[in-house]
């Protein structure tokens, strides 16, 4: 670059503009130089000087004026705010350079350059937010013409906006005029249309947003044949490569990468597919943007997932389920014939061996066979005994009494009573008796046993999770399991109206989604009711500028109505505002103002020669002049033009009401 353009560009401490002090240098690129700066009132900005080679041509200054006021009407909170612009003169040369809302968080190239990918859900929410500001910027007949991962940047909120949507095009029109001379990271998103000599449209920004999602994601642009010449030749009569790590985003990006800009998706219906397919995905994390800090997941307290780092390398990480839980060890009784084997000892029929080694067979003693006849008669006439003897009661219906009352009610038959609790809908009163074993009607003798299933409450429900439902579908999936759920409406910038923030359950902060309760439960729903309306400030006095910055910070737009003449008013300044100062009104609403043009001058035009007093009675009034022919014929030639009997030249100026003195020959 040439030495005297470069030093066009501001150093720290430059005021640029009249009002916008340089603080620090950021970056430089192709079309820009990025400064953080300061206002006159402390209010830090982004200042973005254009490259001096390419404001350097004639015309520039008037093309890049042009730009910025077409897009100066337009405010989203997905394109970044322009507060200010404009060209000035330097001892090195011209200067040209815009404002804008500061961005802290750096831009999507950030990210992939690092490595990252951003997920099919974080692509989509990404994709979402830069339809939704270009459906407003074609709305108002403005083209980006250059959307690449770069001009994507990500606010303080996390939240994608749009760089550039004025100057972008502006300043890459004349390398077009030869496409082979265009750097390939700009080539690599050009569209197909831009390859026959097209401007960019519309569809040409869709395109190119589709081609960002897609190398998002995957981690290469599609097309990218490594140059120019090539990138473009690549994507000619081609439809979009989509693979299955895409996932639902497949079928909307195919869609708006269409060879043919007529096939093509515009913003709204690119917007409406992405959204029709975001049910099913999961919540997209927060794109990891560098210069943001990422908070700390808290660790859950539960064993069924644990995750174990194996590497340095990010990808051999992963959830492990936790090792199942051992069964206790089974209590073993002892045989005790095992036993004796065990230490030795003969059973005793063992025969012992006789002197040759060769064992003889134990003769039973005689008295053994009556003695175990007896034994005998005497257990069975005890048993017969124990049956005639020990009482027998029957099981009495206990089917839904409470469990004491059904203990005390077998009492008398001593019986032996084992309560065994588990839950049922069908019997939901904890402490009921669900059934009998035996049942009613069956007879127990005393001493016997009677096992009493009890309930311990109604089936416990699982919590489904419904965040980002709308509030009616969740409670809807709440009631139908048996949940009382209410909501509670709070305003949000970010979540839709109607759309579930959060839940919890009032009073036990450790329920979360999966968790088992009780039927019955309340769950407080914390449901969004979209942005909190925001109050009207007092415009009056302020530079239009001032006043665009102002109503961006709280979400509002500015539109100039009308722009009239004031004695009093200085120019720049507003002297009207509609809705007035003080109004409520929602996120988004226009503020329409009326600016002051200054003190009205006459102009005095250029009349050229030979011409006739009629001619130029028409021009001098059209001027906003009283003529006066003060010699001469309505017929003859203007020979002198004079103001208060003095002679007056092309461009004088003066107060309205002036009277121009016309003398004809």
């Amino acid at each position: 670059m040439d030495g005297s353009l470069e030093q066009v560009l501001p150093d720290v401490g430059t005021v640029v503009g009249g009002r916008w002090v340089v603080t620090a240098a950021v970056s430089s690129g192709s079309s820009f130089s990025v400064f953080d700066a300061r206002g006159v009132d402390d209010q830090p900005v982004t200042l973005k000087c254009v490259t001096p080679a390419l404001s350097a041509p004639v015309g520039f200054d008037q093309r890049f004026d042009a730009a910025m006021r077409r897009c100066s009407v337009v405010s989203h909170p997905g394109l970044v705010a322009v507060f200010d612009w404009g060209s000035e003169t330097t001892p090195m040369g011209r200067r040209s350079w815009v404002v804008t809302e500061p961005i802290e968080a750096g831009s999507l190239r950030d990210v992939l350059d690092r490595g990252r990918r951003l997920s099919p859900s974080q692509a989509l929410a990404v994709g979402l937010d830069i339809c939704r500001a270009l459906a407003e910027a074609h709305a108002h007949d403005l083209v980006h013409g250059e959307i690449t991962p770069s001009k994507i940047l990500f606010g303080a909120d996390g939240r994608p906006r749009l760089a550039d949507v004025g100057p972008a095009w502006v300043l890459a029109e004349p390398s077009w005029v030869d496409p082979a001379g265009i750097d390939n990271h700009v080539a690599a998103y050009a569209s197909p249309e831009q390859v026959h000599g097209a401007p960019p449209g519309p569809a040409s920004d869709i395109y190119a947003l589709a081609l960002v999602l897609v190398e998002a994601v995957t981690g290469a642009v599609p097309f990218d044949a490594g140059s120019t010449t090539a990138t473009l030749a690549a994507r000619v009569d081609r439809l979009l490569p989509v693979g299955a790590e895409l996932g639902p985003l497949a079928a909307p990006l195919e869609r708006a990468a269409r060879p043919d800009p007529a096939e093509r998706s515009d913003a709204v219906a690119m917007g409406t597919a992405l959204l029709e397919v975001a049910r099913r995905l999961p919540r997209p994390e927060p794109v990891p943007v560098p210069s943001r800090p990422v908070p700390r997941t808290a660790v859950a307290d539960r064993t069924e997932a644990l995750t174990i780092v194996t590497s340095d390398d990010p990808a051999t990480t992963g959830p492990v389920t936790a090792p199942t839980r051992s069964l206790p060890v089974a209590e073993v009784v002892q045989d005790d014939s095992a036993a004796d084997a065990s230490t030795g000892i003969p059973a005793a029929d063992t025969a012992e061996p006789d002197a040759g080694g060769v064992a003889a067979p134990r003769r039973r003693p005689r008295w053994l066979l009556p003695t175990a006849a007896a034994a005998g008669v005497i257990i069975v006439v005890l048993a017969l005994r124990w049956l005639l003897v020990t009482p027998v009661h029957t099981v009495p219906d206990l089917v839904g009494v409470e469990e004491s009352a059904a203990i005390n009610r077998v009492a008398p038959f001593a019986w032996e009573v084992e309560i065994v609790r588990q839950r049922s809908d069908e019997v939901p009163d904890a402490g009921t008796v669900i059934s009998s074993s035996p049942s009613a009607g069956v007879e127990i003798a005393e001493g016997g046993l009677l096992r009493l299933e009890v309930s311990d409450g109604p089936l416990l429900r699982e919590l489904p999770e419904v965040t980002g439902l709308a509030a009616e579908a969740a409670i809807a999936a709440l009631s139908g399991a048996g949940l009382d759920p209410y909501e509670e409406r709070i305003a949000n910038e970010v979540i839709p109206a109607g759309e579930v923030i959060s839940w919890d359950v009032p009073g036990d902060m450790t329920v979360r989604a999966g968790s088992r309760v009780e039927p019955g439960t309340v769950l407080r729903l914390v449901v969004s009711s979209g942005p909190a309306a925001r109050t009207v400030p007092d415009l009056s006095g302020a530079q239009v500028g001032a006043a665009r910055a102002s109503l961006v910070d709280i979400g509002l737009r500015i539109t100039t109505v009308e722009s009239i003449y004031d004695d009093e008013i200085p120019e720049g300044q507003i002297i009207a505002q509609d809705p007035a100062p003080g109004t409520s009104v929602d996120r988004g609403t226009t503020v329409g103002v009326t600016v002051s043009l200054g003190v009205e001058v006459l102009v005095m035009p250029s009349l050229g020669d030979d011409i006739d007093f009629e001619t130029a009675r028409r021009i001098l009034s059209d001027a906003g002049f009283e003529v006066e022919l003060i010699l001469g014929a309505r017929d003859g030639i203007v020979d002198e033009v004079t103001v208060n009997g003095e002679t007056v030249r092309a461009g004088d100026e003066f107060e309205p009401g002036t009277v121009a003195e016309v003398t004809a020959v």
